[in-house]
């Protein structure tokens, strides 16, 4: 079993980035032409049936959006994590040592 855990904090950074940019691919259309004359049953239903893919595409982006900052956020705690650790490691003891009367 390895000793050290080993995240590469740029690369986290990197990947979050590219995510973030797919996300802005996710954008809602309006759709155009718009027919409002016509009556018939299958208009209202494309037009409801158009507007539940376009929150589908809304909630998507939104999802992705929450991970890029879920990534971001674990990567500084991992920083912190492991400075603290490291720190830990330096004082060689989790907790300071008791020491007794004299």
């Amino acid at each position: 079993m390895s000793d050290k855990i080993s995240v590469d904090k740029e690369q986290v950074e990197h990947d979050a980035e590219a995510i973030a940019k797919a996300s802005q691919y996710f954008t809602q259309v309006d759709l155009m032409p718009l027919d409002m004359r016509s009556t018939i049953t299958a208009n209202e239903n494309s037009k409801t049936a158009y507007q539940r893919a376009q929150d589908g595409i809304a909630a998507m982006a939104a999802a992705l959006d929450q991970d890029v900052e879920n990534i971001r956020s674990l990567n500084v705690a991992f920083e912190q994590f492991d400075q603290m650790m490291g720190e830990l490691s330096a004082s060689g003891s989790r907790t300071p040592a008791a020491t007794t009367a004299k």
